[in-house]
């Protein structure tokens, strides 16, 4: 199940908008970004994956939040054009309702139109390039595209190590093998609730790189809390404009 789901009984299978936030209200926000928000997790087993792309006003683009190269503007004014056309037509987001959304997490695509407003989509169960083939040639198409700049970044692009990360933990109702104790220095998830995210700067975002492992594994590394406290728990490093 992912956060949404628990959060939002009976949420749409895909929920679409356009809005006219201007850039000044935003100003921190990519010109391109498409990204997957939240987490989304079984019982001791989670994933939390790294936005793909996200490219700023500066042409500067991120991929998996792990590197970032200054892009060609033709480039990404391709992309940006390109992203504009796809999303501001709502049908090329519209999942076919004949086929039903499956356990995945929910990806976020945002783009800035020429006049400083936003136009976003979010797309149920795209999951790893839509396997079901579930949205339309369009959206296909502007994937591959996203994609493209992608594998761009990451042959040629430099490390992205800030010293900034979000930290996911799910809570656990057993006692996971080799738990490890919470690491002193990183702040306690609340285990009031089944799923938890905190953002973290500075000397505690660099505790965790030090002292928590970066895994894309399904199965996150177990902590323990206290004597009766367990939680899996995991990591990635954080975006400018998050």
């Amino acid at each position: 199940m992912d956060r949404r789901t628990l959060l939002v009984a009976g949420g749409a299978a895909a929920v679409l908008g356009l809005t006219g936030t201007p850039a000044r209200a935003a100003a921190r926000l990519p010109i391109f970004e498409w990204a997957r928000p939240g987490g989304f997790f079984f019982p001791g087993e989670g994933v939390l994956d790294p936005p793909p792309l996200a490219v700023y006003d500066d042409n500067t683009g991120f991929a998996d939040a792990t590197a970032s190269l200054p892009l060609r503007p033709r480039r990404v004014e391709s992309l940006r054009a390109h992203a504009e056309a796809v999303l501001s037509d709502p049908r090329n987001t519209r999942r076919d309702p004949d086929k039903p959304a499956r356990d995945r997490p929910q990806d976020l695509l945002r783009v800035r139109r020429e006049d400083g407003t936003y136009v976003t989509a979010e797309l149920d169960a795209w999951g790893d390039c839509d396997p079901d083939h579930a949205f339309p040639a369009a959206l296909h198409r502007l994937a591959d595209d996203v994609q493209d700049v992608r594998r761009t970044i990451l042959r040629g692009g430099e490390p992205w190590r800030p010293s900034a990360v979000l930290l996911a933990a799910v809570r656990l109702d057993f006692e996971p093998d080799d738990a490890r104790p919470w690491p002193a220095g990183v702040p306690k998830p609340d285990t009031s609730r089944l799923y938890a995210e905190r953002r973290l700067r500075g000397e505690q975002a660099r505790t965790v790189r030090r002292k928590m492992p970066l895994t894309g594994e399904k199965v996150w590394p177990g902590y323990r809390l206290t004597p009766a406290e367990y939680t899996a728990a995991t990591w990635r490093h954080l975006l400018p404009h998050e």
